[in-house]
């Protein structure tokens, strides 16, 4: 299917409508350029210190707050950690037909797949009109895909 960002977006406002769901539930997207294909799906979930996960909720709210050395407002503690959803964004060895992708295992295996970033948060993977920015890098997309494995 031709890129569009309506693709990739949220289906609804309701948890498993949204993308990032649908890739916790086994869904893999499989996002091209005009040379080379990519597959991004989830890898799991990971612990990060709170303060990792804040810090740009912080940075907004440092400029409407005074500065206070604690908190009384019940917020988290900086040594509290969370729960992150991660996901790996790879680019395949070699652009392989959907049957055959299925008959090897979605995600595709690591021998077919070249990680380019592991571990990213949802948050980091940013879409646009014309592509996505993961890692602070464009990719400029041409077609897009979700597969499910069997």
């Amino acid at each position: 299917i031709k890129y569009s960002i309506s693709i990739v977006a949220d289906k609804g406002l309701k948890k498993p409508l949204y993308t990032s769901a649908r890739l916790k539930k086994g869904e893999v997207l499989y996002l091209e350029t005009h040379s080379c294909r990519y597959e991004l799906c989830f890898t799991g979930e990971k612990m990060v210190k709170a303060t990792v996960a804040s810090q740009a909720h912080e940075a907004d709210a440092e400029k409407s707050q005074n500065h206070h050395s604690h908190s009384s407002n019940g917020e988290k503690n900086d040594s509290e950690n969370t729960l992150i959803d991660v996901f790996r964004w790879s680019r395949c060895k070699k652009p392989l037909p959907q049957k055959v992708m299925r008959s090897i295992g979605i995600p595709l295996p690591l021998e077919h797949v070249e990680v380019l970033v592991e571990n990213v948060d949802w948050e980091d993977v940013q879409w646009s009109q014309t592509g996505v920015w993961i890692a602070g890098k464009e990719y400029t997309l041409a077609r897009v895909h979700f597969l499910s494995p069997n």
